[in-house]
């Protein structure tokens, strides 16, 4: 894992969130993992062309899957309680690169459809040292 500076920047009906951290990131041929904190929750992102998925464990564990022009969930809670509602991914655009990743993910969410736009950018810190634990 080397260090990265890691910035997503998502987009709904009427709300914005923009979080630029300090994060871990390991890159290997077509895929990308992205390991960072937010909001003190332990969180992984995974990229690659076909598939996105992120894993927030914390306050509430949450697990949202992205596949293009598919169906799936957002998952919150653990094994003892968990619910959830579906996603549609209508647009995954991943690049991987050997010093960064950029990703575009736009989807419907929920019942009504809200339409949400997310853009990642992760870009390894000069020199590429390994992160510290």
């Amino acid at each position: 894992m080397i260090d990265c500076r890691l910035s997503i920047s998502s987009r709904g009906d009427g709300w914005t969130s923009d979080n630029v951290l300090r994060a871990s990131m390991e890159i290997s041929d077509n895929f990308a993992t992205i390991a960072y904190k937010l909001e003190g929750d332990d969180c992984l992102l995974t990229l690659s062309p076909e598939r996105a998925e992120q894993v927030r464990r914390g306050g509430a564990d949450i697990k949202l899957s992205f596949v293009p022009n598919a169906k799936t969930l957002c998952v919150i809670g653990d094994e003892a309680l968990r619910g959830g509602y579906e996603i549609f991914c209508t647009r995954l655009s991943v690049l991987i690169k050997k010093r960064g990743v950029a990703a575009e993910i736009e989807y419907l969410s929920g019942g009504d459809g809200e339409k949400i736009n997310v853009k990642i950018r992760a870009v390894a810190l000069s020199g590429g040292a390994p992160a510290s634990k």
